[in-house]
Parts: C-alpha cells; sequence; structure tokens
C-alpha cells in the first residue's frame, strides 16, 4: 500500500521521493557512458545532466504544489510528483523541453488564476508573454493560447478586454524582437510554423520490450485516469471540476503539439497527463488495484530507464 504513504506525506517520504528521484534519473549511467545519455547538438552533456536532475524535479514538485494550491486534488500528496517523473522514463536530452515545460507551469498558473477575476488581466498578459516568449523556439506553443479562451468560457469572464490583453502580452515579445532588429540591422525572422503532416510513429516491432511494457502500463493507467475522471468529474467542487476542464484541454492541445510538431513535442503531453493520472491514483476507490497499477508502473519505468539506450 505505498500509495497512502504518498496522501499526506511525512517529511521522510518527502527525502524519499527526493533520493527516488536522483536515483531514477542517474538510473541509465549503470549501462551507458556519460557522454552518450546526455549528449546534445549545442549544449555540454554536463549542463544537460544537471539540467536533467534539476528541471524535471522542480517540474514534479511545481505540479504538486500547484494542484494543490489550487484545489484542484484537495488531498496534500506526492502521489503527482512520482507520476511526473516515471512520466520522464524515456527523456534523456531534451534540454530545450524540460525548460519550457517548467516555464509553462507558471503559464497554467496564471490560467488558473484566472476563477472567479471579472478582468484578470494580469494573469492573462503574463499567460501570453510566457507562451509568446517560448514560440521562437518552438512556434506551435502558440497552440496553448486557446487555453485563454476556454479558460475564459469555462470561468465566465470571456470579453474583449481580456482578449485584447493576452493579445498585448502575445504581440509584445515580437515587438521588442523587432526593435532590436531595425536598430542593429538584422533580419527580422518570423517563427516559421511547421505544417499538419502525418507523423511516423514507431511501429510496436521497432520498439525495445523494455519501451513496449512500460508504454503498455502506461495507457492502461491513462484510460483507467479518464475513465475515473468523467465518471467522478460531477461530484468534486466547482473550482476542482472548472480546473479539470482547464487541464483537460491543456492536453487536448497538446495532442495538437505532436500533430504539427512532431513527437519531439511529446515531452509538453507530461503535464496535464500526470495532473490526470495523478487524480486516479489518489480518489479511486479501488486501492488494491491502483496500488497494483503504481507498483507495475515503478517497475516498467526502471527497467526502461535502465534499457532505453541498450
Amino acid at each position: 500500500m505505498f500509495l497512502k504513504h504518498l496522501i499526506n506525506p511525512r517529511p521522510i517520504i518527502i527525502l524519499f521521493f527526493i533520493v527516488f528521484c536522483i536515483l531514477f534519473i542517474c538510473l541509465p549511467l549503470l549501462n551507458s557512458s556519460f557522454e552518450l545519455i546526455f549528449s546534445h547538438q549545442w549544449v555540454s552533456p554536463i549542463f544537460v545532466f544537471l539540467f536533467g536532475l534539476l528541471l524535471p524535479v522542480f517540474n514534479a514538485l511545481g505540479i504538486n504544489n500547484l494542484v494543490y494550491e489550487k484545489n484542484i486534488i484537495r488531498k496534500e500528496n506526492l502521489v503527482l510528483g512520482f507520476v511526473f517523473i516515471l512520466l520522464c522514463t524515456p527523456f534523456l536530452n531534451t534540454f530545450s523541453e524540460w525548460i519550457i515545460s517548467f516555464f509553462l507551469l507558471f503559464f497554467l498558473d496564471f490560467i488558473l488564476e484566472t476563477y472567479q477575476k471579472e478582468y484578470p488581466f494580469a494573469q492573462v498578459f503574463n499567460a501570453g508573454i510566457i507562451v509568446s516568449i517560448f514560440s521562437f523556439v518552438f512556434p506551435n506553443l502558440l497552440f496553448l493560447m486557446l487555453l485563454i479562451l476556454i479558460s475564459g468560457i469555462n470561468y465566465s469572464n470571456l470579453n474583449w478586454r481580456n482578449l485584447c490583453i493576452s493579445c498585448i502580452g502575445i504581440a509584445l515579445p515580437y515587438f521588442f524582437y523587432f526593435v532590436y532588429t531595425f536598430l542593429f540591422d538584422k533580419a527580422f525572422i518570423f517563427p516559421t510554423f511547421e505544417r499538419l503532416e502525418l507523423i511516423s510513429f514507431p511501429t510496436i516491432l521497432d520498439l525495445k520490450i523494455p519501451t513496449l511494457i512500460w508504454l503498455s502500463i502506461l495507457f492502461i493507467i491513462s484510460l483507467l485516469s479518464f475513465i475515473e475522471l468523467f465518471q467522478w468529474l460531477y461530484k468534486k467542487s466547482i473550482q476542482s471540476r472548472k480546473s479539470f476542464l482547464i487541464i483537460f484541454f491543456y492536453f487536448v492541445f497538446s495532442i495538437l503539439l505532436i500533430i504539427f510538431g512532431g513527437l519531439k513535442s511529446w515531452y509538453f503531453l507530461m503535464t496535464p497527463l500526470c495532473v490526470i493520472i495523478g487524480n486516479y491514483f489518489t480518489y479511486t476507490k479501488n486501492k488494491k488495484i491502483s496500488n497494483f497499477l503504481f507498483l507495475l508502473f515503478i517497475i516498467s519505468s526502471i527497467y526502461c530507464r535502465y534499457s532505453v539506450v541498450l
């Protein structure tokens, strides 16, 4: 019954979580060289290792605290933190995605803060700036700005002022970029949006056994998590129910990022999926099945993480 120790955790559990994260992230070093695992096109392997050691942990704790503080999941727990780290199993050197995913937590926080605010100007402006800045790296991240529209409908505060302020937030980084190119006689290069293309997903025969096992268990857990969410969503508080709708659409728009941006955008799916799976492990009534699946998830993640570069 490991899950019960992650709900209202004691300090020793928090310490265990940090130690587990460090060991889990360093696990591939047992069978591969440091340079091979953390190699990157334009960043030193040392920086990739340090960022890979810190940012996923900060991201996991950030999601954990955000979900609790916004009353999305009312029980204080470390379940979401563990789930996020396990979801990051196949990602070894996704340097840009680590950074962007971490800052997108602030974007999500600003979106959720618009709850019960008629004119959340500061929130939508800040959300627009965050997405706009990182759209220089991943232009299709601008899809996430649709969350402002969804939140306006969901929280009943959609009006032309909020939309205008969000558009100003989006345009501001591009305005400063234009001024910079004008003053220093540089070429203004607008980010190129990737077109919709058929993504070539790896077939089952191309997948290694550890990865196939991990994906199979993740699929089963995700399916049960979505069923659990929609079965019990109407019983949650108004704030939690509305917030979960935002999380669900965040998940949908992250799918769009994968369709348009390719599998390199897969990491951005981890945040909404983590919340949905964490909700299942926290609230499901069938504790025996959930504990069994969580144990399988941990074992398969360790196995996959250890074998991911073989």
